[in-house]
């Protein structure tokens, strides 16, 4: 792979070591949230980031450390240093599968898009997002699992980061993986997960929906998505009703091993 030359500007002298290591952190991740580098890419190697950068080698080290803290790269030792993104943090995203019976492998389930507007309302996505996003892309999806039951799912992204969205049909947003596709389409990966779980009524139009009682209780998950400097990304709201099927919770640094595939 081709490696991509970063243009740094010289720290000051008088800002002495923890500032340039901070610095060199900056401007790596700025170069990755500007494009230059893609999730997967590898950087230079540590010695080219250090002569580029006009810093010691043990500085760059400093940076490329605080950046693993932040999610942002992972250094394998051999290979060198790596950007993250879905394929690295993919296991922050693996909150919800229905196990068949042994719990030893996913059912199979089954996305459907059922509606996607632009909205203004608040709710909880508006606090999750900050009071710095006015519009949002609402995008709702019926998630059949083996034929056997519902789900819904409601995803709220910030027009102003995603409004191409808005625009594309159901059908083409059909059965994407939405955390991949901010990904590969927007540069936003998905680095880190905040979220919520509750065993509450179904609201009215979510038990319409999925063609349930009226005051029906199931559980109600959030996840909320963060991408580069911990910027909000996506929220999304999944609305499970009553079933026999156990729901397997794979811990981050499991999600690798796992044998199971990926459900949301």
């Amino acid at each position: 792979m081709m490696q991509k030359s970063l243009q740094v500007v010289p720290a000051s002298k008088s800002g002495g070591a923890k500032a340039k290591h901070r610095r060199i952190s900056e401007e790596i991740l700025s170069a990755i949230e500007s494009g230059r580098w893609l999730p997967g890419d590898r950087l230079p190697a540590e010695d080219q980031l250090a002569v580029e950068m006009q810093a010691s080698l043990g500085t760059v080290q400093r940076a490329l450390r605080s950046l693993v803290q932040m999610g942002v790269v992972e250094r394998h030792h051999g290979r060198g240093t790596f950007v993250t993104g879905a394929r690295a943090q993919e296991g922050q995203l693996r909150h919800f599968r229905f196990t068949a019976e042994g719990g030893t492998q996913l059912l199979p389930v089954y996305f459907k898009i059922v509606g996607i507007e632009t909205v203004r309302e608040s709710g909880p996505w508006s606090s999750f997002f900050g009071k710095r996003e006015d519009n949002y892309i609402h995008i709702h999806r019926l998630v059949n699992v083996n034929d056997e039951f519902d789900v819904f799912s409601e995803i709220y992204l910030p027009a102003s980061r995603f409004s191409e969205i808005a625009g594309m049909s159901e059908a083409t947003l059909n059965g994407v993986s939405f955390r991949d596709f901010l990904t590969e389409r927007f540069n936003a990966p998905t680095i880190n997960t905040h979220q919520t779980m509750a065993c509450q009524p179904l609201p009215p139009r979510v038990t319409r929906a999925l063609n349930v009682p009226h005051g029906q209780y199931g559980i109600v998950w959030s996840i909320g998505g963060l991408s580069y400097r911990n910027t909000p990304i996506t929220w999304q709201r999944i609305f499970v009703p009553p079933s026999d099927r156990v729901i397997e919770i794979v811990p981050t640094n499991a999600a690798e091993q796992s044998p199971l595939q990926e459900v949301f």
